[in-house]
């Protein structure tokens, strides 16, 4: 008796000694850490009636862990060769699910996408109305991917972008995320989107934009935007550098830069260090509803071309007064940009409304950037106070 409890005691252990039934040996696995989609050329065949409208092409960057060992200029291993650290897969599909699939025809390791970094989607692709939903979907519902992925649209094709030479980095995708975190340096890029909160928008159905990238020659641009309608979040343009910095200013996403303007005729820099801005609005007339957006900043007198005594109150009241009122000009251009020109809310005042008055918000939102269009007759105001905090190294003034 004791022998059979003894086989029945072992048999029970080894059941939880055989590990994960559909485990893979990390050595096995392809890790993807950057994917660009492209509109494929178009053949001339009809699809079936099974297949999508479009055909996508996918570029899929692989790592190749013996490239990584190399070091960071790709240069090492025996007698002086040298191997990338990536290698990029270019698959085409009607899906990107089928896309996936075909991976594993091209590849000896098994695709991996818990490790995605970025996903850049083409102009072309981005203009094709809900195809953004489209695309982003199948990432959106796959286990292995995660909410923090960052979501950029390409000027141009996508593609070649994943195929730049990362210097200092190994890899592209790598590159590219470490120049997207300068917009704490450079107001004119836009702070990253990553899918979740891309999703978010998706589901509101409100207009948003995303960060805009874009190579010429081996190097990346990514100041500006790209515009997306939240009716049908389809992309209706661009946006440049300059109203990218409006736009985070409105926001509240000023990360931190600089502004230039001339006090007695002299060249001044301004550096914000601190930026908050707060919207209030009325909504008596919902044929003209009013927002007050107060921009408040911190900063110091980053550079000076000319003798002016900072340490004279009145000089400072000066600089702060030209710094807002550049400010004003900033913000007030590029509320008329997406007021006039793009007729959209990616400015996200719609948000403000619904939150202070919600019934006029029910009435009005289905026409508040469609149809009717309510948010391009409403009447935006915009206020700044700026404060400088220290002027910086003094240059003797030439008065005294």
């Amino acid at each position: 008796m004791s022998r059979f409890k003894l086989c029945i005691t072992l048999g029970v252990f080894s059941a939880f000694l055989t590990g994960c039934w559909d485990h893979v040996e990390i050595e096995d696995r392809g890790f993807i850490i950057g994917i660009a989609i492209d509109l494929a050329e178009e053949t001339g065949e009809k699809l079936d009636e099974s297949e999508g409208e479009y055909r996508y092409k996918g570029t899929y960057q692989f790592v190749v862990p013996s490239g990584l060992s190399q070091g960071a200029s790709g240069q090492g291993g025996q007698g002086g060769t040298s191997q990338k650290a990536y290698n990029n897969l270019v698959i085409e599909d009607e899906t990107i699910s089928g896309q996936s699939r075909h991976l594993a025809e091209e590849t000896s390791r098994t695709p991996f996408n818990e490790h995605l970094q970025s996903i850049i989607i083409s102009e072309n692709v981005a203009k094709i109305p809900k195809a953004l939903g489209n695309v982003l979907d199948f990432f959106l519902r796959d286990s292995e991917t995660r909410r923090g992925i960052k979501v950029m649209i390409a000027e141009g094709e996508a593609g070649p972008i994943l195929g730049i030479q990362p210097t200092p980095e190994n890899l592209p995708v790598m590159h590219i995320d470490s120049i997207v975190e300068n917009s704490f340096k450079n107001a004119r890029i836009l702070p990253e989107k990553r899918i979740g909160s891309i999703h978010e928008r998706l589901i509101d159905k409100t207009s948003f934009v995303v960060p805009k990238i874009k190579r010429d020659n081996q190097k990346i641009n990514i100041a500006g935007a790209a515009v997306f309608h939240g009716h049908n979040n389809q992309m209706i343009g661009f946006i440049n550098g300059d109203i990218t910095e409006g736009l985070n200013l409105i926001t509240g996403d000023y990360k931190g830069g600089i502004l230039k303007t001339k006090v007695e005729n002299k060249l001044v820099v301004y550096e914000i260090k601190r930026e908050k801005s707060s919207v209030k609005v009325e909504a008596k007339n919902k044929e003209n509803i009013l927002f007050h957006i107060k921009i408040e900043a911190e900063g110091q007198i980053g550079e000076s071309f000319g003798s002016l005594d900072y340490m004279n109150p009145k000089i400072l009241s000066k600089v702060e007064t030209a710094v807002e009122k550049e400010i004003e000009r900033k913000v007030s251009k590029t509320i008329k940009t997406f007021q006039e020109d793009l007729r959209v809310d990616a400015l996200g005042l719609g948000g403000y409304l619904q939150r202070e008055d919600y019934d006029t918000w029910k009435r009005i939102k289905q026409d508040w950037d469609d149809g009717k269009n309510y948010f391009s007759t409403s009447t935006i105001k915009v206020q700044a106070d700026i404060l400088v905090q220290t002027p910086g190294a003094i240059i003797e003034s030439e008065k005294q």
